[in-house]
């Protein structure tokens, strides 16, 4: 159920239809001698709830989960700035972020992988083509009236995020677009052409390398991701982050990459590592942690790879399954 189910029905009618159908969480007893040193957790849909907030008890959590040594680490397809943004005066803290293309611990960086400029080059032009510029309407849910025509015509009004390390990079300037930009890249600079981005980073004038390709779509990314990003699946990671962002990374970097790139980095090893995530773009960590949690209001491939299930976001449900680890 999306934006649409929201307008017909409600949206506190729609959450109780979603969490009635959802399949029940684990039963803590099944890991309850775990001895976790690292926990590796997806934001949107995972940690946060559907308002995008962070569950009550979360700052008590971070604090044991400190003081026990167990690192905790927001993996997420959001930028890494905005994510060291979402949790102030934690000094010290991990991050995965661009869905693995980036990771940073204590402020330094541990990992990255940046894209060739070609690709990116085509990804460009593929965008400018297809995508339409509109109302992007479904930036604003809640206003939004949810008519026919308005829903296809959404599927192809988006625009590419080019994301570097130090910055994101966008052509559209409108202002729903950014609405839907900045709270998931604080660092977004607005630019006439970022093909010339691109050539300034070649030439050695910008001192950034791009590591990440967002596309953001008004309504069902897919068909517009299908004909820009998707086109480069069979060479490079392609994923679909949500209803309305897909990604384009190098082959072989994604969540789970990151989290194996972390546990050598810590000393860890996947059986004391838990990871949680609800969406296809976490996917590849449900395979490097003995302690996979797919949240109760996760996609069908998620719940059919991971060992446990977690109670919904909605639900505090990460923060319930890392208590049980510590208590």
């Amino acid at each position: 159920m999306g934006a649409l189910e929201d307008v017909i029905f409600g949206r506190e009618e729609v959450l109780h239809m979603r969490e009635a159908s959802m399949p029940q969480a684990s039963d803590p007893a099944a890991y309850a001698d775990a001895d976790i040193r690292l926990a590796a957790v997806d934001m949107d849909g995972t940690l946060l709830d559907d308002r995008k907030n962070f569950p009550v008890g979360l700052e008590q959590l971070l604090d044991s989960m400190e003081a026990r040594g167990v690192t905790f680490a927001p993996a997420s397809g959001r930028q890494i700035w905005t994510l060291i943004n979402m949790f102030p005066g934690r000094l010290g803290m991990t991050f995965i972020g661009e869905n693995g293309a980036i990771v940073m611990r204590d402020g330094e960086e541990i990992s990255s992988s940046p894209l060739d400029l070609g690709t990116v080059r085509r990804c460009v032009e593929l965008v400018r083509h297809h995508a339409r510029q509109g109302s992007f309407f479904a930036a604003h849910p809640d206003v939004q009236d949810g008519k026919a025509q308005d829903v296809e015509a959404a599927q192809w009004d988006g625009g590419l995020v080019v994301c570097g390390k130090k910055s994101a990079y966008i052509e559209r300037s409108d202002e729903p677009f950014l609405h839907a930009i900045v709270p998931y890249y604080a660092r977004t600079q607005v630019v006439e052409d970022l093909i010339e981005v691109l050539d300034e980073i070649e030439r050695g004038e910008l001192d950034d390398a791009i590591i990440k390709l967002a596309l953001r779509s008004a309504g069902d990314v897919k068909p517009l991701a299908e004909r820009t990003l998707g086109s480069f699946k069979k060479s490079h990671q392609f994923a679909l982050s949500g209803d309305n962002w897909a990604d384009l990374q190098m082959r072989g970097v994604d969540k789970g990459q990151a989290v194996s790139e972390l546990q050598k980095y810590l000393g860890v090893s996947p059986a004391q590592t838990a990871v949680f995530g609800d969406a296809g773009n976490d996917l590849g960590m449900m395979s490097r942690a003995e302690f996979s949690f797919a949240m109760a209001n996760a996609s069908p491939d998620i719940l059919a790879a991971a060992r446990f299930v977690a109670p919904s976001n909605n639900e505090a449900g990460v923060v319930h399954v890392l208590r049980s680890f510590l208590e």
